[in-house]
């Protein structure tokens, strides 16, 4: 999970067509006014195309897109089209979530608060920082299911693994070539496109890319590399803003003291 910033609702969803869907949905609330396209697509954006919580891609190609009410619908009919009360969900956390009531029982919503602030990650799991989040924090995981061995920490585990491997892979390449890599503008270009893509699946729009740019951050081999990098003179503007992109989102490794 990942800090997000609300971007403002699409312009078809005015005031006006708030309060008409409002209305219709109070009078049958088994229509889905919320399911228009214009919203869902405004929604995708603005998540880069993943659910807000597990950070599992949705949409077309993958999996199906929910539209979470953070606010239980049927209960507070009210924000049933309210802006900020719509979030791109994927099935599992959106199923999981159901009726839950934020309001008596709040959990992490990333577009509020910044999960920075409640998680640190061990074993591909998520855990509370410190005894201040402990409630929120043990609400989220449980209401949402983002510990679910099967559907979230056997994925997340494979794709932080993968990466871990390429970059060991990555730093045997520079270190065994370290001392040819200046003179050697192909192989430089191969090194840093290599790295690149790496990092490039460790930023914001990258699936899992709290868990992911938290394993690229904390690990050795990506540490020596970089310093190498630098010291060559290969590390680049690009690769550096990436670097910083991924250092931006990552979690905490340990609990507060």
């Amino acid at each position: 999970m990942i800090k997000l910033i609300r971007s403002n609702p699409p312009e078809k969803l005015t005031e006006e067509v708030q309060k008409k869907l409002t209305e219709e949905f109070k009078k049958n609330k088994k229509k889905r006014v919320w399911d228009k396209a214009y919203i869902k697509n405004a929604l995708l954006k603005e998540c880069n195309g993943k659910c807000i919580y597990c950070e599992s891609r949705i949409g077309s190609g993958y999996k199906e897109m929910h539209v979470d009410h953070f606010h239980y619908k049927d209960k507070y009919v009210d924000e049933v089209v309210s802006w900020n009360n719509l979030n791109p969900s994927c099935p599992h956390c959106n199923k999981n979530k159901s009726t839950h009531d934020t309001y008596e029982d709040p959990i992490i919503n990333p577009f509020e608060d910044n999960p920075q602030d409640y998680f640190y990650i061990k074993n591909c799991r998520y855990y509370s920082k410190n005894n201040n989040v402990e409630k929120i924090v043990k609400n989220t995981i449980d209401v949402l299911g983002l510990n679910d061995t099967d559907k979230l920490v056997k994925i997340r585990f494979d794709l932080c693994n993968t990466l871990s491997e390429e970059i060991q892979k990555l730093y045997n390449s520079i270190n065994d070539n370290k001392s040819t890599l200046p003179n050697k503008r192909a192989k430089q270009n191969y090194i840093i496109s290599w790295c690149k893509n790496l990092l490039e699946k460790c930023i914001s729009k990258a699936e899992f890319s709290a868990f992911m740019a938290t394993t690229i951050q904390e690990d050795d081999y990506y540490k020596k590399s970089k310093i190498l990098l630098q010291e060559l003179n290969i590390w680049t503007k690009e690769l550096d803003e990436l670097d910083k992109s991924a250092n931006k989102i990552k979690l905490a490794t340990s609990r507060d003291n």
